[in-house]
């Protein structure tokens, strides 16, 4: 965004002064310029111009000021002021902001903001909002606003023109009502709403509740998982996309475009992509775990998060990162619909609030660490009377092996071999040792570390 900011005058115009002259128009209108200059520079995206001559060299004619500002393309020009009436001391006070006569929508919402913020922060008499047949108004190309800060032919508001803090509250309030009406963000400043990066404000085991509360499909039910561990290796808010996977399935029920042998859980595009009713304009992924790594890096591109390794999201344009930081912010990014990102926060704030009984373990019982082949899982298991318990599918997965599950003999299987399960909070957990002979793997007990180290043969 460009701000054009014009101090009005310059120090050797003719009337442009106190009665007394103790204060000529310009050192107040210029120094004002510089503070609202200096404040605009710390928000994101704002460029600034003076039009005027900053070291009042010259009084530049309003014609230059005008298509210097134009030239340049500015968004918006603020003309600062201080009022006279008439060339003697009298009671005239009060500040009013002016818009040209027209009273174009887009000025007059800035300078009712400018002026409300101004009466707000100095105190002094509400003038109002004015239209007025101002060159500065008129000759300009964007949105245009002159201020007059209050009366230098009034001795009361002329020592408040003549003092820095009164030069500060002027200038601070006209920015902020700048940034107010163009939603302009500080630099660095976290965005406000729900974000996207982050670590996870739920557990997978409160996800799979809410998912069981809301007659999920059993297939949703058990993706859960897949989305903590790869949201927790990019960086992103697992229960986000998990929320964001229920809306655009129908909690794993698909019924559009999309099935579930897609593997697609966002209704992800193709690199080509094409209309929403065409399935074959919808990416098709060969397991759950690619389909979700690709919902989570589409995900972390929109919130600016860099991912590394393999990109498997084939829609990862350079161009969409970091413009949806937020959940609320998705909506006409993600999706057309500009309540998109709301409908996400609304079942994230259902899934967020659903309560899990701690997994019913006794004094002997201690969580253990799980690591493969060095690396550290995100998953954990129990120590139980002496044997190392591990979620089966957090391990198996970790390896690229779906486990299976027969709905008859409640059974789960890994590579065909039945497990000795136990169920706690919706996880399926199975003893460390029969996992690594499903799995073809090497067990190591590191009792200093509480961690079950499997190694491939």
């Amino acid at each position: 965004m460009r701000v054009a900011i014009d101090a009005g005058h310059g120090p050797d115009t003719p009337g442009k002064r106190t009665p007394d002259d103790s204060m000529r128009e310009f050192h107040f209108n210029s120094v004002v310029a510089r503070y609202i200059r200096d404040e605009l520079q710390q928000y994101d995206g704002v460029e600034t111009l003076f039009t005027h001559a900053d070291d009042g060299s010259r009084d530049v004619p309003l014609k230059e000021r005008t298509d210097k500002a134009n030239g340049w393309k500015a968004d918006v020009f603020v003309s600062i002021h201080a009022n006279a009436y008439g060339n003697t001391w009298n009671d005239a006070n009060g500040i009013e902001t002016f818009v040209y006569t027209s009273r174009p929508a887009a000025a007059v919402k800035l300078a009712d903001a400018v002026q409300c913020a101004l009466v707000r922060a100095t105190g002094r008499r509400d003038r109002g909002g004015k239209a007025g047949d101002l060159h500065v108004l008129r000759e300009t190309n964007m949105t245009a606003i002159l201020v007059e800060c209050g009366f230098m032919t009034n001795r009361e508001e002329a020592e408040l023109l003549k003092s820095d803090t009164y030069r500060r509250k002027c200038a601070t309030a006209i920015v902020q009502a700048i940034a107010e009406v163009y939603d302009l963000k500080k630099i660095g400043a976290a965005p406000s709403g729900t974000p996207i990066a982050g670590q996870a404000q739920a557990t997978v085991e409160q996800a799979q509740e809410w998912a069981r509360q809301k007659r999920a499909a059993q297939s949703f039910i058990d993706v859960a998982p897949i989305y903590w561990r790869v949201g927790t290796e990019l960086g992103i808010r697992p229960e986000v996309g998990y929320a964001q996977a229920a809306k655009e399935t129908g909690f794993g029920r698909f019924g559009g475009v999309l099935s579930r042998d897609f593997h697609n859980w966002c209704g992800l595009k193709t690199t080509q992509g094409g209309s929403n009713t065409d399935p074959a304009a919808h990416a098709r992924f060969p397991s759950d775990e690619l389909g979700v790594r690709a919902h989570l890096q589409h995900l972390a591109l929109y919130a600016g998060v860099v991912v590394k390794g393999v990109i498997v999201d084939p829609r990862h344009f350079p161009s969409v990162l970091g413009t949806a930081k937020t959940v609320e912010s998705l909506g006409g990014k993600w999706a057309p619909t500009a309540d998109y990102g709301k409908a996400i926060t609304e079942l994230l704030a259902g899934l967020l609030a659903i309560k899990v009984s701690t997994p019913p373990v006794d004094k002997s019982v201690e969580k253990v660490n799980i690591q493969i082949n060095g690396v550290r899982i995100p998953a954990q298991g129990y120590l139980r009377n002496g044997v190392s318990v591990l979620p089966i599918r957090s391990v198996s997965e970790a390896l690229g092996v779906t486990p299976e599950w027969d709905p008859q003999t409640k059974q789960v299987s890994v590579n065909g071999k039945d497990l000795t399960e136990t169920n706690e909070s919706g996880v399926a957990y199975a003893p460390a040792r029969e996992l690594a002979a499903a799995l073809d793997l090497q067990v190591e007990w590191d009792g200093t570390s509480k961690t079950v180290k499997f190694m491939t043969m």
